[in-house]
């Protein structure tokens, strides 16, 4: 898991039928100072995070 902030949505016209009704965000991956430490990545919302708040990100695994 990796720490991040959100820092925007994404709206796509197509997307996998799998991800029907799932929000789509920009997570800016942060360290515990909250200092930026990798590129943004595009991320699956499952529980209604918003634009500036911190979340954490689950790269692989059950949970992701």
């Amino acid at each position: 898991m990796r720490l991040a902030r959100v820092v925007g949505t994404v709206v796509a016209t197509r997307k996998n039928p799998k991800l029907d009704g799932a929000k789509l965000l920009l997570a800016q991956p942060v360290d515990q100072a909250g200092e930026a430490t990798g590129p943004t990545q595009l991320a699956i919302d499952g529980v209604g995070a918003g634009i500036g708040e911190l979340v954490l990100l689950v790269l692989e695994g059950r949970a992701a």
